[in-house]
């Protein structure tokens, strides 16, 4: 601890010890008894002893009180020692703030993985589905092998959503945004989708699109979710892939959704009605969907009557599109 307080208090024991020592010279350079240079020392000295004594008081207090502290697993920095120096209040202040930062980042870390646990679950009584087909498929002869390989794109389907779910945070680094036809990527996820629409004997239209500028993998997973809900509850009729005004938009001919359901359907986890009826949403493609558009810069938005249609629309920013 000496050396301790010797190293951060080198100045307050040098300085008063070359001022003894000058004081002492001129008081033998210029009066030259001995007697007055002896008291001229020790009157010196008594103040100086007593402010390295008061001194080092101070600092052993407040060493020992951050010995303390370094052996505590849990630091408490209400016991960070008083301290009238600026300069060591400052450092404290910061010490706090970042403390601050910490506990913020620990409950956004805590809240991230609350999330991603009851994601997890949901995600898996939604695969739990296609599985449970296919092994009732397995148990049948003959089996059928285009019902096996449905199930089988289905759970295919699920894993890509919790893969891209994972992906969802650093999605901002995973971006390559380029010129896009929509006309062709829309059709390729059409077909991506074909033994869908044709299980379900469904019309599908996809009019003349734009060109934007985007990240293509991306925007296709959000078509993949948009027509993969839409399939899931459209019985009969068609789906229709257009643009409108600054939009695509995928309308079907399906149940509909609830008003009170309608503004509700982009959160996490949020199924409304039709999920709870039809037992196997787990409401996170919307939700992936929306969260992706997000980081992407576009907006989605949704229109619906029940028992009529329902439309979801993906807003782009592009003032002027190129049109194809």
């Amino acid at each position: 601890m000496i050396k301790s307080y010797l190293k951060s208090r080198w100045l307050i024991v040098v300085i008063p010890i070359v001022l003894m020592a000058i004081t002492a010279l001129m008081t033998v350079l210029l009066v030259q008894p001995w007697t007055l240079f002896l008291n001229t020392v020790f009157i010196s000295a008594v103040p100086v002893l007593v402010l390295w004594i008061w001194d080092f008081l101070r600092f052993k207090s407040s060493y020992q009180n951050l010995e303390h502290i370094k052996q505590s697993k849990v630091i408490d920095f209400e016991e960070l020692p008083k301290t009238n120096d600026a300069l060591s209040s400052d450092y404290q202040e910061i010490i706090r703030f970042e403390e601050e930062n910490l506990e913020e980042l620990k409950t956004q870390l805590a809240d991230i993985q609350t999330d991603i646990i009851d994601t997890l679950q949901l995600w898996t009584h939604q695969i739990k589905t296609p599985l449970t087909a296919l092994d009732l498929l397995m148990q049948v002869e003959p089996i059928d092998s285009a019902a096996a390989r449905l199930e089988i794109e289905n759970i295919n389907r699920y894993l890509k959503v919790m893969l891209n779910y994972l992906k969802l945070t650093t999605v901002n680094t995973d971006l390559v945004l380029t010129k896009i036809s929509l006309t062709p990527l829309v059709q390729e996820t059409v077909r991506d989708l074909a033994k869908l629409f044709i299980a379900k004997d469904l019309k599908v239209t996809v009019e003349e699109l734009p060109t934007v500028v985007s990240d293509s993998q991306w925007l296709r997973f959000i078509f993949e979710q948009v027509l993969t809900n839409s399939i899931k509850y459209t019985s009969e009729g068609e789906i229709r892939i257009y643009a409108k005004g600054d939009a695509i938009i995928f309308a079907d001919t399906g149940i509909g959704i609830l008003p009170e359901d309608l503004p509700r359907i982009f959160e996490q986890g949020y199924s409304g009605y039709n999920g709870r009826e039809n037992q196997k949403a787990s409401g996170l493609g919307l939700y992936l969907s929306n969260e992706i558009a997000k980081k992407l810069g576009l907006k989605m938005t949704a229109a619906s009557e029940v028992g009529k249609y329902t439309e979801i629309a993906i807003h782009f920013p592009q003032q002027a599109w190129d049109v194809e």
